[in-house]
């Protein structure tokens, strides 16, 4: 699913979503849009690179990691986050 779609249907729920009472109706939306955000990438957050490998936190949770570089990871084992190792310059 693209970033385009996600953020459309986390609007789409937002705008819907019920003033008062339905309470389990409530939590599962909290829950899809909880599930939602985490299909947008995040930066991570890189700390260092010790002997060739990568050592990141998560921009989320803050879980640290070390990967090799070009085995990056595209989730955040701890949390499920979309991280986005894009060099910005």
């Amino acid at each position: 699913m693209d970033q385009k779609k996600v953020r459309e249907a986390i609007e789409t729920i937002k705008s819907n979503y019920p003033t008062s009472g339905y309470c389990m109706l409530c939590e599962a939306l909290d829950t899809a849009i909880e599930a939602l955000e985490k299909q947008l990438s995040k930066k991570v957050d890189i700390m260092d690179y010790p002997l060739g490998d990568i050592n990141f936190r998560c921009p989320v949770c803050k879980s640290e990691y070390i990967c090799e570089k070009e085995h990056e990871h595209f989730y955040c084992p701890t949390c499920g986050q979309k991280l986005d190792w894009t060099v910005e310059e």
